[in-house]
């Protein structure tokens, strides 16, 4: 699987808030605290079994920060098979003009 990689200067509960009404209508949001991943907070949107992540790609959040797509604030990926929804987001995304690209996480 890819992870769908976003470059915003908005904050995490900014770029959020843009996610769900520009791509992510009818899933449900929640921000929560990362203990498990990167120690920060992250946002997770589900559907219908699906789960897609929105995390920050800083150092702060080692975890989950994957160094050699640095350049990018922030990213999404998709659990539970949930690729099919991640491509969808994309395109949403990248229609509405939110820079933004699918790459391995190495």
């Amino acid at each position: 699987m890819k992870n769908l990689y976003i470059n915003s200067a908005l904050s995490l509960d900014e770029l959020a808030g843009y996610v769900a009404k520009t791509a992510m209508s009818g899933y449900a949001q929640e921000k929560r605290d990362g203990l498990n991943l990167g120690g920060g907070e992250y946002f997770k949107f589900s559907r219908d079994g699906v789960e897609i992540l929105l995390v920050c790609n800083d150092a702060e959040h080692p975890e989950v920060f994957v160094e050699s797509q640095e350049q990018f604030s922030y990213y999404c990926y998709a659990r539970r098979d949930a690729q099919a929804a991640l491509d969808q987001v994309f395109l949403s995304l990248s229609k509405s003009g939110l820079a933004c690209e699918f790459a391995d996480e190495a």
